[in-house]
């Protein structure tokens, strides 16, 4: 007679066991109690913040042994008879837990009503999400309350159980699947070979599969083509317990892997958990494509910003060259009423002036085009000194001694154009702002342009002779919105936009500064070879 209850009790036995493993594998902490408030089970996650390695210690014990405050036991408490009372759901409820270590964290509790066969409210089930450092996201709130149905429907098949060991195995594997079979998740299990012991889940019909049509099958013949799948398998047969992300077939799943040994330590097999999070990657990628969004809004703010100061430049030479034209329109009227030829030197001086017109139109329009993003390739050497050319027509650098070193070898560079003249434009202008107000030494601007052929870089140092910047504020300059320029002289995005310019390059930005001496900028962007 024994045999043969063991023979009949060994499936039930073996079901509570899987189901046990899968309740422990979940990363939310789970808890069920009677109706008078003391604990019937939870799962290991649960045991471990209340200061126990074993969920079966906590089975029996009232919130009041467990290592919780006072007002908080008498909150949870509270919380707990209402579901009981009312026979509803308490979702999403925040409550306070002091762990075993004495730590102060919040949860996100949602509790629901545990019935019987007759719809008795025996008990409640509770799971928690920490949400101490950030909110749970939608998606892992919903994965979280699946979990819990499905939690639910096994407790209740272990109640049934007293009455009626076959028909709880029953009712208890048809509820699970159900559930498993309802969401978009995956759980398998795997023996110590690869092969599937078990298979079930709403997320198989998408992918092509029948739930259990795996049992038998190697995942490693399943999967042949898929080696990232494969990977995470050799890992958790290895023991590890992770959680890692994959995508397959168009669908982005995050896995949860937690190997199974015996009693002995000996692997005997892995169980998985999938969950489909496709909508919370295109939230990411959406959230990504805004933020792009934002930073070139940055990038365009910043170079208005530089245009039009250079703009207003090349506006003050051109009112003086129309000066000098209207002055020569003048003389050459009356050398026409005369009727004598006009001066050899106004005639020259006319050249001059409308060849500075054309190069003051042309830096305009160079100004002036879209701040094309397009990655090409060119030498930085042309960059520099067609940047050094719009700030001297601009009148930036007309009163300063600028100079530039240039090597005699191009120094090829992929990058925006656009962008790299944005960053030019932006660290001489601020050189140039910087030593204007010196006047007990020489105001200059050194450009300096060198090859680093061991880290495979193109530098170009600015240096200026002018105030410098102080040492507690070099930390800072970085930093959005913040300027050591008078109000009105600067927007403070110049220097963090350039930065993000030349980190989305792949390069970087350095500074040196000493006060009262001057500062140098060093910027260094990846080194190419050249074109064709």
């Amino acid at each position: 007679m024994r045999a043969l209850e063991a023979i009949v009790q060994a499936p039930v036995r073996q079901e509570a066991e899987l189901f046990r493993h899968i309740l422990d594998a979940l990363p939310y902490p789970i808890f069920w109690k009677g109706r008078d408030l003391r604990y019937l089970g939870c799962n290991l996650a649960f045991a471990r913040i209340a200061g126990h390695a074993d969920p079966g210690a906590v089975v029996g014990l009232s919130d009041h042994e467990l290592p919780w405050r006072k007002e908080d036991v008498d909150f949870y408490r509270a919380c707990d008879k209402q579901v009981m009372e009312s026979g509803q759901p308490l979702p999403e409820c925040e409550e306070p837990v002091r762990d075993s270590d004495g730590a102060r964290r919040w949860t996100q509790t949602s509790k629901v009503p545990l019935r019987d066969e007759r719809g008795f409210v025996f008990g409640v089930l509770g799971i928690l999400i920490d949400v101490t450092e950030q909110r749970e996201t939608q998606e892992r709130l919903q994965v979280a309350l699946t979990a819990g149905e499905a939690a639910n429907r096994m407790l209740k098949a272990q109640v049934v159980e007293r009455e009626s060991m076959q028909r709880a195995l029953d009712l208890s594997e048809l509820r699970l699947r159900t559930a498993v079979r309802g969401a978009q998740m995956t759980l398998w299990g795997l023996d110590a070979a690869g092969i599937f012991t078990f298979s079930d889940g709403g997320a198989l019909v998408t992918l092509g599969f029948e739930p259990g049509w795996l049992v038998g099958h190697s995942i490693f013949d399943v999967y042949a083509g898929h080696p990232e799948i494969l990977a995470q398998t050799r890992r958790a047969l290895a023991g590890e317990s992770f959680t890692g992300y994959i995508s397959f077939e168009g669908i982005h799943y995050e896995t949860r892997y937690s190997p199974v040994f015996d009693e002995a330590g000996t692997l005997t097999g892995v169980t998985g958990l999938a969950l489909d999070v496709t909508e919370r990657v295109r939230y990411h990628e959406m959230l990504e494509a805004e933020l792009e969004r934002t930073r070139n809004q940055l990038l365009q703010v910043e170079r208005l910003a530089t245009l039009g100061t250079l703009a207003a430049g090349v506006g003050h030479e051109l009112r003086n060259i129309s000066t000098v034209l209207n002055s020569l329109r003048s003389s050459f009227r009356d050398c026409a009423q005369r009727g004598v030829p006009p001066d050899a030197e106004e005639l020259e001086e006319l050249g001059w002036a409308c060849e500075h017109v054309a190069t003051h139109g042309r830096h305009l329009m160079d100004l002036g085009r879209p701040g094309r993003s397009t990655v090409e390739r060119m030498d930085l050497r042309e960059l520099v000194a067609g940047a050094l050319a719009m700030l001297r027509t601009a009148g930036i650098t007309k009163h300063l001694k600028v100079s530039a070193s240039v090597p005699e070898s191009p120094l090829w560079i992929d990058a925006s154009r656009t962008r790299v003249e944005q960053v030019l434009l932006n660290l001489v202008s601020n050189a140039a702002d910087a030593v204007e107000v010196v006047r007990d030494r020489p105001a200059e601007v050194r450009v300096r342009l060198f090859e680093d052929r061991a880290s495979g870089f193109v530098c170009c140092r600015v240096e200026d002779t002018g105030v410098g910047i102080p040492q507690e504020k070099l930390t800072a300059i970085f930093e959005p919105w913040f300027t050591t320029k008078p109000p009105g002289r600067g927007t403070g995005l110049g220097l963090p936009v350039v930065r993000t310019i030349l980190q989305e390059a792949g390069g970087d930005l350095s500074v040196e500064s000493e006060l009262g001496k001057g500062s140098a900028f060093t910027f260094r962007l990846p080194s190419r070879l050249q074109a064709g």
